[in-house]
């Protein structure tokens, strides 16, 4: 009996050692974050605030890689909340500019097809002049070739499936969600990407225990690789209904990284570019922290997630993006460059994708403002 005591101790130590793995500590930096209130006109304004400054810094529509492509997704919900005349123009030049095809060929390049997903929009919602023949013919191909095994890094989450779940609809065509499902089940069982201990996912194969650890010998949970398939899982669970074969796998999936996310954010609102060892780089990130934010709100909005539960520290994460991240012009700054782990990050930096999902978290506030 003595014995099993001490086990079922050793037990509860371990399960909370696992559940405050990336809770205990303070960034050194304070913020000052407040509450952030704001009506459905105030968040209009700030959305043009934001991509006014953006577009006015990139004339160049610029090509159709993954960082522009992630971009344009803001850009629509821009659009599509203001009506405003210059972001669908804008759009539909880029698109135009890149010819409607996937960046560079690269068909099996989940990175490479996130465009589609603006041309869509552009083509059957907006009725904007253009193509899908370069890229249905490319995405069709994908569906008769044998290989499951191209989306090993998990960025894809965000970048592909909604394409493919659009194009299952689109083209009355259940196999692309069937093909979709094969390439995230390649990442995240036969490549054991995902934690099921700790309901986060390895990047990629690199960072499986075992190989690639940070200084303190933890293991390597990146901030924005785990936004990437939050907030995808978010936007590919918005695509599809409940009678889809896979929308409870997904959906379970969402709801566990849900709760781990959540014991990982800081005091300050923000999740730091290594989730559990935030010390290692002590400073605001804002692409993370984004996307983890447009992650709660679409499963608030659709009713996955219990509001009561996640809507503060949400609102917590938006807040600090809007006073700390922020700038007076519109500038989005704390955004960790290109990467694929955990880096330092500079105040001055800025990109793309960041404010792309930024746009998209402020749809995401005014459709809850609005019911």
């Amino acid at each position: 009996m003595k014995i099993m005591k001490k086990i079922a101790c050793l037990f509860m130590v371990l399960i909370t050692a696992v559940m405050t793995a990336c809770s205990n500590f303070e960034p050194t930096q304070k913020y000052d974050i407040g509450e952030l209130i704001m009506n459905t006109n105030e968040l209009k304004a700030l959305m043009e605030k934001v991509n006014d400054y953006w577009i006015g810094q990139n004339p160049d529509v610029g090509d159709c890689a993954w960082e522009r492509a992630a971009y344009f997704l803001g850009n629509m919900a821009a659009y599509e909340m203001t009506g405003k005349q210059e972001y669908l123009d804008y759009a539909a030049e880029w698109a135009k500019a890149n010819e409607w095809k996937v960046y560079n060929g690269e068909k099996t390049n989940a990175d490479s097809i996130l465009c589609v997903e603006t041309y869509i929009e552009l083509l059957d919602k907006y009725g904007v002049k253009g193509t899908d023949e370069h890229f249905i013919k490319d995405l069709e191909w994908t569906l008769s070739d044998p290989a499951n095994d191209y989306w090993w890094w998990v960025d894809t989450i965000y970048m592909a499936p909604t394409v493919y779940n659009k194009l299952a609809i689109r083209e009355n065509n259940p196999e692309y969600y069937e093909k979709s499902y094969r390439l995230y089940h390649n990442s995240k069982v036969e490549r054991t990407c995902f934690s099921e201990e700790d309901s986060l996912w390895w990047r990629d194969e690199r960072f499986l225990p075992g190989n690639e650890m940070n200084p303190e010998g933890k293991k390597i949970y990146w901030s924005r690789g785990n936004g990437w398939i939050f907030a995808g899982l978010g936007r590919l669970l918005e695509s599809i209904d409940e009678s889809n074969p896979y929308y409870t796998e997904y959906r379970n999936m969402f709801v566990r990284m849900a709760a781990a996310i959540k014991k990982c954010q800081l005091p300050d609102g923000f999740w730091h570019t290594d989730l559990f060892y935030p010390e290692r780089f002590d400073m605001p990130e804002t692409s993370g922290t984004v996307l983890f934010v447009l992650g709660y709100l679409k499963g608030i909005r659709l009713g996955i997630l219990n509001k009561d539960e996640y809507y503060d520290a949400t609102i917590k994460g938006f807040d600090a993006l809007t006073n700390e991240s922020l700038e007076d012009s519109g500038r989005l700054g704390w955004v960790q460059g290109v990467a694929w782990d955990p880096t330092p990050v500079d105040k001055g930096n800025t990109n793309n994708y960041a404010v792309g999902a930024y746009l998209q978290v402020i749809r995401e506030l005014i459709r809850i403002n609005e019911g």
